[in-house]
């Protein structure tokens, strides 16, 4: 399948040990210091922006985010600290906001305020697969910025 494919050719790394009290400011002064939405081992298997697709030649794909193969049953966690603006499910921080998706349960309720590395949910099991994948996006209103810009 297409996510085998993607993952096989990803590279495997881990979540470096940032630690949330080391974030002071405004989430854009904190880009490249920002904890990774999930801690220990991952794989980006899409990265942002548009890219060919892993089977389909002549096929380009565009990921507003990018997507992070984990361990089946990891968690997300917040990337920095603020207020829980909605909760949707679907198959901010002033004028920036986070998107996770890909949850199977969520541990914070709407209107929240959470810190940074606190967990958010449980990533949801890639289908057919003994992996977790979380799609992880960063956007300043409407503009989607590369998530891989802002954390470590």
């Amino acid at each position: 399948s297409a996510a085998e494919v993607a993952s096989s050719k990803a590279v495997t790394k881990k979540a470096a040990a940032t630690s949330p009290s080391s974030l002071t400011g405004s989430f854009a002064q904190n880009k490249g210091r920002m904890l990774f939405p999930v801690g220990g081992s991952y794989k980006i298997v899409r990265r942002f922006g548009r890219q060919p697709h892993p089977t389909l030649s002549h096929v380009w794909v565009d990921n507003s985010g990018i997507d992070i193969e984990t361990g089946a049953g990891s968690s997300a966690r917040a990337v920095f600290g603020g207020t829980v603006s909605a909760i949707f499910r679907q198959d901010g921080h002033g004028s920036y906001v986070t998107v996770y998706a890909g949850l199977s349960s969520v541990a914070v309720s709407q209107g929240q305020e959470v810190k940074a590395g606190q967990t958010i949910g449980t990533i949801a099991r890639a289908a057919g697969r003994d992996v977790s994948e979380l799609h992880f996006e960063v956007r300043n209103e409407r503009t989607k910025l590369n998530p891989t810009a802002w954390v470590r």
